[in-house]
């Protein structure tokens, strides 16, 4: 009997004209008239399709590369994606590579033959038009929404929604007036600023503690002075949102809650402060500087906070130790990473970081592990091939023998395509890791006690060094190094302590960016 898996997903703005039962009935029943054994179930409930980061459809694409399922069914092919490119890529792999059908059980698709797959590519390029369409209809409406001066987002804290503007919460009003005051004055910071506002018993809009880093979105926020921001949704390549287009604020229909000189007086503040902030932070440099984070945090996160688990060092006021504190406390999270000792960290970094040296066969060992990762075996053998490949393409077309220029880009960029993953890191490059791995305690004392300099030689070799109670648990290596190493993990051995290997079970941002 084959096995069938089904994947449901639905986004908040599709709750009037989808719904999840729906589609569990309509997949269940086409499974069954096929006499079909449901083997798995896939829901992703209020995700956009717009971005592959969708929990259920990730664990999906595992399962088929284990080959749980034989074949898989969704209501309609938007439910994968939305975006034609990758649709198309991700339908690939399934097909292509795992052997998997993927059909829909409301609309015909490649197995249907010939004119099932020119509807199905048709039904890609509708779904992905309604997609950018609808993006381009409610970016329209905020701007409307922001030139009429109203505000487009979730309330901040000091103000509700009431018909679609904002209006004052007469008990939040008061600590934002709270914060505003006592950070003029300018005997706080934002985290004292903070510390003022939850002992007060205010929690934020979500329900959590503040931290110096709500308190900076607030002392930062025109909103507090009747005014509303708009700045166009932006993203990059890889799906994450892009902050980088231009603010916009207009007046706005809502009452203020500050006047404006409390507001610039906080702006003055904030100027001074960062004057001496800079000069402080120049004087005090750390070795591991952007590097270390925490273990448990990122083992199972509960933020989407990019600098999420991160661990910064922070010096003492009294007897000037560096230590390493987790970011997410201070997001008001409760994480058991206690402060650690900047010292003892850097100690069991350096000491594995010396130990780690190139075989002597490291070569040899980087094709066998490319081999392994493309599933190519006789690496060396296909790259000649696609190389030789492309040269006689090139050669037929640059003397009219292919005519057919669209289908010629196509297959050479795919060709390109192939040869890059294959040989992901320039030769010269490796040759250059692996001499550095074997002489890095030259190079390192070379830097003759200057920390600045011996933060930026790390910075060749480490990408992260996760930390769990007070003890380096995994070493993140850049690519270069890693390749040349031939290993899967750094084992790290301290005595008293055990043995702890790079690439611990369940921690998906150290596994996935080796």
């Amino acid at each position: 009997m084959q096995k069938w898996a089904r994947y449901i997903r639905i986004s908040y703005d599709e709750q009037s004209t989808y719904s999840i039962d729906a589609q569990l009935k309509a997949t269940e029943d086409y499974i069954r008239a096929r006499g079909g054994q449901l083997a798995e179930t896939y829901i992703d409930d209020g995700r956009s399709a717009k971005t592959d980061k969708r929990e259920s459809f990730i664990q999906m694409r595992n399962d088929a590369r284990k080959r749980k399922f034989d074949a898989l069914v969704v209501h309609k092919f938007d439910r994968l994606n939305r975006n034609r490119f990758d649709a198309l890529a991700v339908k690939t792999l399934l097909r292509r590579d795992f052997g998997i059908s993927v059909v829909s059980c409301t609309e015909p698709s490649e197995h249907d033959g010939a004119m099932g797959s020119l509807i199905e590519g048709i039904l890609e390029c509708v779904a992905e038009w309604y997609s950018k369409n609808l993006a381009t209809e409610t970016t329209k409406g905020r701007k409307e929404k922001h030139r009429q001066g109203l505000h487009n987002n979730l309330p901040p804290f000091g103000y509700d929604k009431v018909d679609k503007r904002l209006v004052p919460n007469t008990y939040e009003r008061q600590g934002v007036l709270l914060a505003f005051k006592a950070y003029a004055a300018g005997k706080h910071s934002y985290a004292t600023v903070a510390t003022l506002l939850n002992e007060a018993g205010y929690k934020s809009k979500s329900g959590r503690p503040f931290s110096k880093d709500t308190i900076r979105e607030i002392m930062r926020n025109e909103i507090y002075i009747g005014r509303v921001r708009y700045q166009a949704t932006q993203y990059n390549s890889n799906g994450s949102r892009n902050f980088t287009a231009p603010v916009e604020w207009v007046d706005g229909q809502h009452e203020p809650i500050i006047d404006l000189d409390l507001f610039e007086q906080c702006s003055g503040t904030r100027a001074k402060r960062k004057r001496y902030m800079r000069s402080a932070s120049n004087s005090r440099p750390y070795l591991l500087k952007n590097k270390v984070y925490c273990y448990d945090c990122c083992n199972e996160p509960k933020s989407d906070f990019p600098s999420w688990g991160k661990m910064y060092c922070r010096t003492h006021s009294k007897h000037k130790t560096q230590y390493y504190r987790c970011h997410s406390k201070e997001l008001g999270f409760d994480c058991p990473q206690p402060g650690i000792p900047a010292e003892t960290i850097n100690a069991q970094v350096l000491q594995t970081i010396f130990a780690l040296k190139p075989p002597t066969d490291w070569r040899n060992r980087m094709i066998e592990m490319l081999a392994k990762m493309t599933g190519q075996q006789g690496l060396e053998a296909r790259l000649a091939e696609i190389g030789q490949t492309i040269e006689r393409m090139d050669f037929r077309f640059d003397n009219g023998f292919i005519t057919n220029a669209e289908e010629y880009v196509e297959k050479r960029l795919m060709l390109q395509r192939e040869l890059e993953n294959l040989t992901p890191i320039p030769d010269d490059d490796l040759e250059y890791a692996a001499d550095f791995l074997d002489n890095f305690a030259v190079y390192y004392d070379a830097c003759a006690g200057d920390i600045e300099k011996q933060n930026k030689l790390l910075d060749t070799i480490i990408n992260r060094v996760y930390v769990q109670d007070k003890i380096v648990v995994a070493i993140e290596l850049k690519a270069d190094m890693y390749i040349v190493t031939g290993k899967e993990g750094i084992e790290i051995r301290y005595e008293n302590t055990g043995v702890t290997k790079v690439g611990a079970k369940g921690l998906e941002p150290l596994t996935s960016r080796m």
